[in-house]
């Protein structure tokens, strides 16, 4: 038996109504539902309607009697719960004030101010739909650094509070790495109006004492930039060290029965978002993907760009991300007079802060990540997981190779190709960052190897090829490589006395020890002497 004052509270975290809960209360102890009706005075379809609207509540979804065990089966797991747990902590109220009298409280933290702001109509009505009609508990917006993430969400939560929905909004910024211990008991002195007097030091106890505050209040509590406390240089949604109680957060956010809602933005799914994401479930993902015509035209329209007819180009190729368009605007109209033509004729679409919005994405890749998406680089076209389980040379293991192609689409860092079956490539913003990357650390490692002859210190040169296989082309790897190489040895017939040197060291070694290198520098090597000239007798 389920105790009726616990029953009211889980009734009143779930924004049940009074008339819902008479039904509930009867259903889970076991009244038939026309009894119930007749009691009530009601017809037996209002009676059903209304407990469906309780199933909605708690997100039981399906149909039949099994719907209502599985309510019974929630109701008593969340009262046992809470009987081991017990109060950690007393909240001290004024006796004067009600806190439940008080006006919202609204604190905005680092929230940008958005004064201008593109599409995404159909984002924004889903979310709100997800906050306040489904009561999800854990919403995420992830996508590509400049897609928008941050922006949408500060739109989100300012109509949220135009509908006066919530007691308390608060944005946080996790983009300077603040430890979670700090940003929990900021929370938690938030919520209570700085009357909670002692804060637990343990990390789950302090979780704990928050979602007691997101059971008494409807909260929105907005975590932005929450890739910063995720791992660089690993598969991703791991934690760094000593942001682990993230993890724990999220997922108790997620599992545990309350009635308000977080909302974070991340270039990276958390491991435990992936985990408890569902289109029906209490916690879900809104993947953000590009601008479409309409909204995209609004930015060059406000930018003055010309030649309205290219537009659509320009948005291909930058994938309709809203940050990358912008900036590429401003270049446009300050370097070439707004004619998006003579942009194009330049043929880079990498330069000033898109690189270095790219390159922040990309120092957060694993190895496993960086080979795939230098072999996509390298052959300039989508490869299947066969092709690219051949090519690369570093011990991985099936598995690890599938994680990584799905950690570097959690990323939006690769797309499916045009067909939409099994072929993986990089959009064309990224692939020329890639090549541009790998041709600089290509070059680097040769002019090492021409200038100490040591093998030792090879590494991108050893795993992976200058030029594409898959194609009839080689790519714009090795013709960059080969042009750099001229520029620093300009004596086109030192330069390949060098290389024969170099080759005949490689030749002599074991063919595993010295991987790609061998075939490649006999590349450069072929290359040149395609451009010398014939040796007199």
């Amino acid at each position: 038996m389920i105790p009726q004052d616990f029953l009211r509270q889980i009734a009143k975290e779930h924004s049940v109504s009074n008339t819902e809960l008479d039904v509930l209360a009867a259903a889970i102890n076991g009244e038939p539902m026309n009894a119930i009706a007749q009691r009530l005075g009601i017809r037996p379809e209002a009676a059903r309607k209304r407990l469906g609207e309780v199933y909605k509540k708690f997100h039981i979804a399906g149909a039949g009697p099994g719907k209502l065990a599985k309510l019974q089966q929630i109701l008593v797991s969340q009262y046992q719960t809470r009987q081991t747990q017990g109060p950690i902590v007393a909240i001290p109220v004024t006796p004067e004030v009600e806190v439940g009298e008080l006006p919202p409280q609204y604190d905005w933290g680092e929230a940008p101010d958005i004064s201008a702001f593109y599409g995404r109509a159909q984002e924004l009505t889903a979310l709100q739909t997800w906050i306040s009609q489904d009561h999800c508990r854990v919403v995420a917006l992830l996508g590509i650094a400049g897609i928008g993430k941050t922006a949408l969400a500060v739109r989100l939560a300012r109509s949220l509070e135009e509908q006066d929905e919530f007691e308390f909004i608060i944005w946080r910024s996790l983009r300077h790495g603040v430890s979670p211990r700090e940003v929990i008991g900021r929370l938690v002195q938030t919520l209570s109006r700085k009357r909670q007097t002692y804060l637990p030091d343990s990390a789950h106890n302090r979780i704990t004492l928050l979602i007691d505050y997101l059971r008494q209040h409807r909260c929105l509590l907005v975590l932005d930039g929450v890739e910063s406390v995720l791992r660089q240089g690993d598969i991703s949604g791991q934690y760094r060290d000593g942001f682990e109680d993230y993890g724990e957060l999220l997922r108790r956010v997620g599992e545990e029965s309350h009635q308000s809602c977080l909302l974070l933005t991340s270039s990276e799914k958390p491991r435990e978002v992936a985990r408890l994401e569902g289109n029906t479930l209490p916690v879900r993902v809104s993947q953000l993907g590009a601008l479409g015509p309409d909204e995209a035209g609004e930015i060059f329209r406000d930018k003055g760009l010309q030649e309205e007819k290219l537009w659509k180009e320009l948005i291909d190729l930058y994938r309709g991300n809203p940050l990358t368009l912008k900036i590429a605007s401003t270049t446009i109209q300050e370097l070439f007079g707004g004619r998006v033509s003579e942009f194009l004729k330049q043929s880079t679409l990498v330069f000033g802060d898109i690189r270095d919005l790219l390159q922040r994405q990309f120092d957060r890749l694993s190895d496993i990540e960086r080979a795939i998406v230098y072999w996509l680089a390298i052959e300039q076209q989508p490869l299947s997981l066969s092709q690219l389980r051949d090519k690369i040379s570093i011990p991985f293991s099936q598995p690890e190779l599938i994680e990584a192609l799905e950690s570097l689409g959690r990323r939006s860092l690769i797309e499916r190709g045009a067909a939409g079956g099994a072929m993986f490539g990089l959009q064309p913003v990224v692939l020329e960052y890639v090549t541009q990357e790998f041709t600089d650390r290509a070059c680097y490692e040769l002019q090492d190897l021409l200038r100490t002859q040591k093998i030792d210190r090879l590494d991108l040169f050893r795993t992976h090829a200058l030029e594409a296989s898959e194609g009839k082309d080689t790519g714009p790897i090795l013709p960059a490589v080969k042009d750099r190489l001229r520029k620093l040895i300009r004596n086109d017939r030192q330069l390949e006395g060098q290389l024969d040197r170099v080759l005949a060291v490689l030749q002599a070694k074991f063919p595993l020890e010295v991987g790609y290198a061998t075939s490649n520098v006999q590349s450069v090597l072929e290359s040149l002497q395609v451009d010398l000239p014939p040796v007199e007798a």
